[in-house]
């Protein structure tokens, strides 16, 4: 059994893989001065003159997904988020590299949905600041998603049919994706 690493520590590896990782593809990059709000990683162009921010999410212990918040709703210009996955034994990773709308999007309206159907033994969820952005949203939220069908909209139903298991694997390890103007 590996000891269990702190979430500081387990996050703070995380930021330096992504950040080995950005110049290993020749990216200008530096982690961003410790608790800079919003975001972990700063890269440049080649002549300085424009910039965009990373933020690194990192689970060691999670495997369905990242912990966000509410303020993460709202998407940022040009920042992208990593996620991060390290396996509990830390002999494998994974890296997501997803752009803020898209992230804002999803854990925006997944939210809405937890709200609205009922949680275990019939209550109703309380609204909360906490964010989860899945891997498997519909496997998070609903243990038989055909038992919750009735509390949602056809908009909604489509939304979980396209986040369940595998939608975020054309993200893994997207690094063209990030183009510095």
């Amino acid at each position: 059994m590996v000891e269990k690493i702190q979430s500081s520590v387990i996050g703070a590896a995380g930021e330096h893989l992504v950040l080995s990782e950005l110049l290993k593809r020749n990216f200008v990059a530096g982690l961003a001065p410790f608790n800079t709000k919003d975001y972990d990683i700063v890269v440049l162009n080649k002549d300085g003159t424009n910039s965009f921010p990373i933020q690194v999410k990192t689970t060691s212990n999670n495997k369905r997904g990242w912990v966000m918040q509410e303020k993460h709703e709202t998407p940022i210009k040009d920042l992208y988020y990593c996620f991060v996955y390290m396996t509990p034994e830390l002999d494998n990773t994974e890296i997501y590299i997803v752009d803020s709308k898209t992230v804002a999007s999803v854990i925006k309206i997944a939210h809405k949905i937890w709200l609205k159907v009922p949680g275990r033994n019939g209550q109703k969820h309380n609204p909360t600041k906490m964010r989860f952005f899945s891997r498997n949203v519909t496997a998070n939220y609903f243990k038989n998603f055909d038992d919750y069908k009735e509390y949602l909209n056809e908009k909604e139903i489509n939304f979980l049919n396209n986040y369940q298991e595998g939608w975020l694997d054309k993200f893994k390890d997207n690094w063209d994706s990030i183009k510095i103007k």
